[in-house]
């Protein structure tokens, strides 16, 4: 399961969630802090994908 990267405007506390895909776009975060899941943004991360076969 990837981690996503969020944003909450109301307390401007990053965080990250740990959930799978087809989570991502059904279930809106929650704020860890202020539990808050409507001021809640997505923001763009970076990706790391590992292989088994060497390339």
């Amino acid at each position: 399961m990837p981690d996503y990267e969020f944003f909450c405007t109301k307390c401007k506390q990053p965080f990250t969630s740990h959930m799978h895909i087809k989570e991502h776009d059904e279930r809106v975060a929650e704020c860890p802090k202020c539990h808050r899941t409507k001021s809640v943004e997505k923001r763009i991360s970076s990706v790391n994908v590992m292989t088994s076969k060497k390339s």
